[in-house]
């Protein structure tokens, strides 16, 4: 019939597996596109050169891990082996990685006080407003001074006037930024707290006298699970879970970081990162930004695909760190690959940017994107201020010029072989010169006589010599003991390891101490000497480390935290081991100079504020509770208000006398004397 169509009638799984394909084919399409093709080509590139060049690194990781592990590297293990004898291995390398460790903690983390802080700029730049605000306040001065004087100040008394505005106004200033800085002080902190850096930090240190290079990465927004509180329609508390984006921080393990062959710094080149992902793993990161959330989908459908990482390097490094038989796990592990670095503009222009993305094609822009199996989960421009990636790193010994330094281990490698073969000899030695070497003459042993085992008081059966010798049937020698050479060969080369390494034995509660160390005071300047070698290594902590992974975190507050009371125009300070070597000292300096300024002139001088600003630097020094000890500036200035209005207040209603002199005041209570001088 003429105006009637035909509908057509699709059931609800026809729907879905319609959207789904429709889905699939958007997917493929974006996969294939240009830009992904293009990057996919340019980072398999990158990682077959980093790969390679990372391969003489791995080496020196597996045999540092060996190291503490106390295991021999195979062909060494063959050759101990096939002279028989004993395999014993010296700790020498575990014990020094663990002195050197708990040094590092006591320094950093065992204070009760952050090795950072952030302070305001010395000298705040002023404003156009705010020095509007300045000229506002120096003519209302001069208003006041002409309407007190009755005549116009000098332009001496002017220009002192104005530096006095000027310099009351900065003081207001700094004290506003001061505020500021201790806000984002305690924000970053409690940051810090809920994004695992501690845990991340402490790893840290481990790999840091381990490996080569230690590696911190953050701050990384993700998914964080966390608990929460609500009110229920009966008005009782209810907890449940909820998910939040926050700022996180991780160790990342040496072996999984592939940085630009060559290169000194991380920002200096491309890096790779390996992430061996659970499937958990993987799919939290569907709706957070900058993923692409149907790629991710595709991946935990489809499997791992291609893999990109050496196998053979992840097993050893398995078994060594005691995971077994990881390989035959039931949960699946999914390599992805984070990409960091420079790619030219017109490679992006090539691979599909446009002009407006891209406006400069012969710049260099950095980009990250991750690579799973075959599939791009993400590719975007990083765009961090100042282009940096987002890791820090340094090196226990940093070898100038280089990336990769030197741990412990590789420091003193000869040195532990060297303890080895001694602690080897000296058991081989200790067994043979434990008994008797015997020397039976076969022709004067009867048949039946047991020659495999010597006991006390053995009487031997012996028949007479065949060619008529008086020499004896059975002969005994003692094989010379060496322990006392081979004691001193290793005493020797494991003191050296202390010079070597910088962690002398007495750190790691050696008492066995000669020379000066004999005494309390003595012990304590070698302490001090020694110290000077563990502060160079936490000087690289404070420049490389922290100092760096901080700024990320303030950079990332300033652009995004939505509280303004908390950002300022702020310097961060990496205290290290120099701050906490003198904070003893500074604690008993500044109560001294507490005592010294204890008197009514000084105080007139100080006030109440500067002495209020002292005691709380002071207890702070001395981890006690600051704000219960000492009120902050707000709460102090308000409990003055609250007093000076308490006793207006009280003068107001207390009775008068007509000619308005208090009631019982001064002339009723003053006993006058009289003429003689007494009462």
């Amino acid at each position: 019939m003429a105006g009637l169509s035909v509908l057509r009638v699709i059931s609800n799984d026809q729907m879905v597996r319609d959207e789904k394909a429709a889905i699939n084919k958007e997917l493929e399409d974006r996969q294939n596109s240009e830009l992904i093709l293009g990057l996919t080509s340019y980072l398999r590139q990158c990682w077959d050169a980093a790969r390679i060049a990372k391969k003489p690194i791995e080496d020196i990781m597996l045999r540092a891990l060996r190291q503490r592990a106390g295991q021999y590297e195979a062909d060494k293990l063959r050759q101990i082996q096939g002279q028989g004898g004993s395999e014993v291995y010296m700790m020498l390398t575990e014990v020094k990685c663990r002195g050197a460790e708990s040094w590092l903690r006591d320094i950093l983390l065992d204070t009760g006080t952050p090795p950072w802080s952030i302070n305001p700029t010395p000298i705040p730049d002023l404003s156009p407003e705010q020095s509007g605000i300045i000229q506002q306040i120096f003519a209302d001065r001069v208003l006041q001074a002409i309407q007190a004087t009755q005549k116009a100040p000098s332009v001496s008394e002017m220009e002192e006037l104005k530096e006095v505005v000027s310099q009351d106004y900065r003081f207001k200033i700094l004290q506003d930024a001061q505020t500021r800085a201790d806000k984002m002080k305690i924000r970053i902190s409690d940051q810090f707290a809920q994004g695992g850096w501690p845990d991340a930090f402490n790893d840290f240190i481990t790999d840091l006298v381990t490996y080569p290079c230690a590696f911190v990465k953050g701050p990384i927004v993700r998914r964080q699970r966390m608990l929460g509180w609500s009110k229920g329609p009966d008005g009782a508390t209810m907890v449940e879970g909820t998910d939040r984006l926050g700022p996180e921080y991780e160790r990342v393990n040496p072996f999984n970081m592939y940085p630009e062959p060559g290169i000194t710094k991380l920002n200096d080149g491309y890096l790779f990162q390996h992430h061996p992902m659970s499937r958990t793993q993987l799919s939290d990161l569907i709706g957070v930004p900058g993923y692409d959330d149907e790629a991710i989908r595709k991946v935990l459908e489809v499997g791992n695909g291609q893999s990109w990482i050496n196998e053979d390097v992840k097993l050893q490094e398995d078994e060594l760190e005691r995971k077994y038989y990881v390989y035959d796990s039931p949960t699946e592990t999914y390599d992805a690959l984070e990409f960091w670095g420079k790619v030219s503009g017109e490679m992006l222009l090539e691979w599909g940017l446009t002009p407006e993305e891209i406006p400069d094609s012969a710049k260099e822009y950095d980009a990250n994107v991750w690579v799973v199996g075959n599939y791009t989960i993400k590719a975007i421009l990083n765009y961090d201020p100042l282009g940096e990636k987002p890791y820090a790193t340094t090196s226990f010994i940093k070898s100038p010029g280089a990336l990769w330094g030197r741990g412990i281990p590789e420091i003193i490698e000869d040195l532990q072989n060297i303890c080895n073969a001694a602690a080897r000899s000296l058991v081989n030695n200790m067994g043979l010169a434990s008994g008797p070497q015997v020397e039976v003459n076969l022709e004067r042993i009867p048949p039946n006589e047991d020659i495999t085992q010597l006991s006390p008081w053995k009487i031997w059966q012996v028949t007479n010599d065949p060619l008529g010798s008086s020499a004896p049937a059975v002969r005994f020698s003692q094989p010379d003991s060496r322990a006392n050479e081979l004691m001193g060969v290793y005493d020797r080369f494991s003191k050296l390891a202390d010079d070597h390494s910088g962690v002398p034995s007495y750190v790691t509660g050696d008492l066995n101490v000669s020379g000066a160390g004999r005494t309390a005071s003595g012990l304590s300047m070698l302490m001090g000497s020694a110290g000077k070698g563990i502060r160079q290594i936490v000087m690289y902590i404070d420049n490389d480390i922290i100092k760096p992974v901080v700024q990320r975190q303030f950079i990332y507050n300033m652009r995004y935290d939505e509280d303004e009371s908390i950002k300022g125009d702020v310097e961060v300070v990496a205290k290290g081991a120099i701050n906490l070597a003198v904070k003893e000292t500074l604690n008993v300096r500044r109560i001294e100079f507490l005592n010294a300024t204890a008197n009514p002139i000084d105080i007139e001088i100080v006030g109440q504020d500067g002495r209020a600003a002292l005691l709380r630097e002071i207890a702070k020094g001395l981890q006690m509770p600051v704000d219960d000890i000492v009120p902050s500036r707000e709460k102090y200035n308000m409990g003055l208000q609250a007093k000076a209005q308490a006793q207006q207040q009280q003068a107001a209603a207390a009775p008068t006398q007509p000619d308005g002199s208090p009631k019982g005041g001064a002339d009723a209570n003053t006993v006058t004397p009289n003429a003689t001088g007494n009462a």
